[in-house]
């Protein structure tokens, strides 16, 4: 299960952290069932929610699904674009739908549709 996945990096940077994505991760070999979610409203660089579909169509997975979570109060006033995006308290942390979230992946571990 992966939420708010880093699909995006840059390649040329020092920090490992900054430059690693999933995708360097051998995917292909994951046979696992997969569920990989994001925010619609998700605007840190990092987690772009368009390329949740690209991590499932690299992975073998039992059973794979993507889940673009909408609503919530979206970005809170006062965050800095690009910086404060990144946290946990704004669309890419699944603000004030954490426990929505946390059903679904409940309900997908047990067998069904997220």
């Amino acid at each position: 299960m992966l939420t708010s996945a880093v699909t995006s990096g840059a390649r040329s940077a020092a920090k490992p952290w900054v430059s690693q994505t999933v995708f360097d991760l051998p995917l292909d070999k994951v046979r696992v069932p997969v569920l990989v979610i994001g925010h619609a409203a998700d605007t840190c660089a990092r987690t772009p929610p368009g390329s949740m579909d690209t991590i499932t169509a690299r992975t073998n997975g039992a059973r794979e699904q993507v889940v673009t979570v909408t609503g919530g109060p979206g970005s809170p006033t006062g965050l800095q674009a690009g910086i404060d995006a990144c946290l946990g308290r704004s669309p890419h942390g699944f603000i004030e739908q954490e426990a929505e979230v946390a059903t679904g992946i409940a309900r997908f571990i047990r067998g069904g549709r997220y």
